[in-house]
């Protein structure tokens, strides 16, 4: 991975997000959006934006300006490559409303005059780990010799509150277990080690590899949380490349918020993959301190790794991105920090 891009409700590029992150910053406010109950909505939100504009206007504001620092490196010298635009989207946004989104990102990465081809995954927070594969194959092949990564999210947006608080999924005084609605942009590019350095791009993080499944727990079921038979199957699966070099990870980057089902599942998969970790089994939980991060969580997470290692401040050298989605998609990505005390980078990574 050679570049990132992020703009969140703590920081207008990834730098700031990522050094405020770790630093425990808290942006939860009032919003002038009200619940079902007609009281003012608890949310992390960019106050740099307009109170104004909300829905899809809102993400492409956060998407372009997050895709544009991304696209920095590449500017003068991409002219010539074949680049994959992959834009991770959340589920509940309506078909008008994605296209309009992913137009104007489209319209932002055109103006690097690449070949450009353009594909989009709506499946939430788990959206990223279910494109990736193929994405990963397309720089093997050489289809593409470049791929820019990312996803966009916000909860600022009165249908989006209506629906969670009529869900009962809205952060409270009175409901402790919910998720706290929050906003964010994330994209990096992606490169096989012979182009980047043939453009003379850094490697900030390799991504050894992908998996996913599918849970029958979800938010509008009575299934059991426990059960997390999905997640503990991503995440033994995604840890191959792991067993094999005789290493493991120390270092979780999740999309969890407070909302007990996703909590319970998280705590039996752990229980039951102890082997795969080793210390500090340090746990990053974004979404609990710059609010829910939807389409745009595993894109953040490799932003905040990334510039965790650039910065010298990353808990450990072997980190993997977890996320999963209300459908019961999960999904787990495995990165490592760049250099020899990393593994060795799998091929189109």
């Amino acid at each position: 991975m050679s570049s990132v891009g992020a703009r969140t409700p703590v920081g207008l590029t990834a730098t700031p997000t990522a050094y405020l992150h770790r630093a425990a910053h808290v942006v939860m406010q009032s919003s002038p959006i009200l619940d079902a109950d007609e009281q003012p909505a608890t949310m992390a939100v960019l106050p740099t934006l307009d109170p104004r504009m909300t829905g899809s206007e809102r993400a492409a504001e956060l998407g372009v300006a997050a895709l544009k620092e991304a696209l920095e490196p590449l500017a003068g010298i991409a002219d010539d490559e074949r680049i994959k635009l992959l834009c991770c989207l959340d589920e509940h946004l309506e078909r008008p409303e994605a296209v309009d989104l992913v137009s104007k990102l489209t319209r932002e990465a055109d103006k690097l005059g690449a070949e450009l081809d353009v594909a989009t995954s709506t499946r939430g927070p788990a959206a990223l780990g279910y494109a990736l594969d193929k994405v990963l194959d397309e720089l093997e092949k050489g289809t593409s010799t470049l791929a820019v990564v990312g996803g966009v999210h916000t909860d600022y947006d009165p249908k989006r509150i209506h629906s969670l608080s009529v869900a009962g999924r809205l952060f409270t005084p009175d409901a402790l277990d919910a998720l706290i609605p929050g906003e964010a942009a994330a994209f990096v590019v992606l490169a096989r080690g012979t182009n980047a350095r043939r453009l003379g791009l850094p490697a900030l993080l390799e991504v050894h590899d992908v998996a996913t499944g599918m849970a029958r727990a979800k938010p509008d079921n009575d299934e059991s949380a426990f059960e997390a038979s999905a997640l503990t199957a991503v995440v033994r699966k995604v840890t191959e490349p792991l067993t094999d070099a005789g290493l493991r990870c120390g270092w979780m980057l999740t999309d969890l918020s407070f909302e007990t089902m996703r909590l319970y599942e998280f705590q039996a998969m752990t229980t039951r993959t102890q082997a795969i970790w080793c210390e500090p089994q340090y746990c990053d939980a974004p979404a609990q301190r710059l609010g829910y991060l939807g389409a745009a969580a595993m894109p953040l997470h490799l932003v905040l790794a990334a510039e965790s290692w650039r910065g010298g401040f990353a808990p450990h050298d072997v980190a993997m991105s977890i996320a999963g989605s209300d459908g019961g998609e999960r999904a787990a990505i495995l990165i490592t920090a760049p250099g020899p005390e990393a593994l060795p980078p799998l091929e189109g990574a």
